[in-house]
């Protein structure tokens, strides 16, 4: 009687030829993959925005000895753009004729404080409820665009005076 295994058909491991690693199509998805992640890396650093926030209030801070020096602040209000200096009002930029904010006159008003400042780096943006984010987001670019480097965000309280 005939076996019909499978094994009995094929060849034994000893008369077996070794393959070849064909690897072409590896190394061709590796010459577009590394390019494309490179350049998507320097438009990741690029979307980045540098800013500080106010100490937590629960923590004790060290208070120097002194009244605290005043920072140039930028204030953002549903009708006007404001530069300020501690509680003085220094420059006020009403909304454009379409409702926009004159972030050209903002900028020069930047260009001209900047030298009189105390912290000519340092910039605060005060933004009261109800403005939108992306007017913060280009009151901060506006200030990087005159020359400050370290840009703080804070909020803006409607009445100071009555801690609202």
């Amino acid at each position: 009687m005939r076996n019909l295994s499978l094994y009995k058909m094929t060849r034994p491991p000893s008369e077996m030829s070794e393959a070849d690693v064909d690897v072409t199509p590896v190394m061709n998805m590796f010459v577009i993959l590394i390019p494309f992640l490179v350049s998507m890396a320097v438009f990741t650093q690029v979307a980045i925005i540098d800013f500080s926030v106010p100490p937590d209030a629960g923590q004790p801070a060290a208070q120097p000895a002194g009244k605290p020096k005043l920072k140039l602040t930028v204030l953002l209000t549903e009708t006007f753009l404001g530069v300020a200096e501690g509680e003085n009002l220094l420059d006020s930029l009403p909304l454009l004729a379409n409702g926009e904010y004159a972030f050209d006159s903002l900028k020069q008003a930047l260009i001209v404080r900047r030298p009189q400042s105390e912290f000519p780096d340092e910039i605060v943006v005060a933004v009261r409820d109800g403005v939108a984010f992306k007017h913060a987001v280009k009151a901060m670019d506006v200030g990087r665009e005159s020359g400050f480097t370290k840009i703080g965000v804070s909020g803006a309280a409607a009445d100071p005076s009555a801690g609202k």
